[in-house]
Order: structure tokens, then sequence, then C-alpha cells
């Protein structure tokens, strides 16, 4: 029965695929003699075997496009880059709150402040080792008399000077 049945599905197949060339030569011929007439009716003589030529061409071109399946659409994926992590930009918003902070009071409390006062602590201990709430006379040496005042004394009413913060980010650099 399956014998059978295989049978039947490959007539089948071949009877779609005699009648599916069938149309095709069929409307290739008749694109063909369409383009011979058009040419006739402009007033030049085209030979009609080569206008049958052109419209099966056109046809077959026709029926691959057709039998081809649209490729997947792309979708272009960025290539994931680690962002460089070399301080640059941590740096850059430092230096952008430093220049700000030289100018507006609050700004200088509020943002740049803070930020020294961690730098600082957080170089102590890595770079020294030297805990200021420990050891505060070791820390305050290393420091020095201005930096000590920002970590430890109470926030400025004013801002600091182009050159005071010049002198504080320098011994900054120093720890």
């Amino acid at each position: 029965m399956t014998r059978r049945r295989a049978r039947a599905a490959r007539r089948k197949a071949r009877r779609r695929a005699l009648r599916e060339a069938g149309l095709l030569l069929l409307g290739g011929a008749a694109a063909g003699g369409a383009l011979w007439l058009f040419f006739f009716m402009a007033a030049y003589r085209a030979r009609i075997d080569l206008c049958v030529l052109g419209g099966l061409a056109v046809a077959a071109c026709w029926r691959l496009a057709v039998a081809v399946p649209p490729p997947p659409p792309t979708v272009l994926a960025l290539p994931e880059r680690p962002v460089p992590d070399d301080g640059l930009i941590e740096l850059t918003s430092l230096e952008h709150r430093l220049s700000w902070g030289s100018v507006d009071p609050d700004r200088f409390r509020e943002r740049v402040r803070p930020v020294l006062v961690d730098l600082a602590r957080e170089r102590l201990r890595s770079r020294r080792g030297v805990d200021p709430a420990t050891q505060p006379e070791e820390a305050r040496r290393i420091l020095g008399e201005s930096l000590w005042q920002m970590v430890t004394g109470p926030p400025p009413s004013r801002c600091p000077t182009r050159p005071e913060l010049s002198r504080l980010v320098e011994a900054l650099e120093r720890i």
C-alpha cells in the first residue's frame, strides 16, 4: 500500500512539474510574442525567434526568483567591546567636577569635596596601608596640612581657588 502511495505521489509531482514547465513555456512564448508585436508597432523589424527566446529567458528568471526563498533579515550586531577601564572616564568626570567646584561653593561642598575625601582615604589605605581613623598622625603626615583639613575638618564656606585645587590634587597624587 505504501509503494502505491509513493508511486502516486511521484506521478503527481511529475504532472505538477510538467504543468509548471508548460505554463512557463506558454507564458514565455506569449511574452516574446508581445515583445515582437511591440517592436512591430514601433516600426522596428525584430526577429520573432529572438523575441520568443527573450520572453522565455524572462519567464525562467521570474520562475527562479519565485522559487528561491528570500534571505532571512540580517540584524547587524555591533561587536561588544569592553569599555576600557584605564581611569580616563573617571578622570574626565573628576576634572569636570573640579572645574565647576572652583566656581560654585555649594557644588564644591556637595560634589567635589566628597570625591576628594574618598580618593584620599582610599589611596591612604591601598598605597600606604594607613587608616585615618586609627592612625591619624601618620595620615596627617602623609596627606599634608591642607589635604588633612579637607578630609577631617568641616566643609569650607568658600570655594578653593584654582591654585589651591591644584595643590590638593598634587598632594593626592603624591600619596
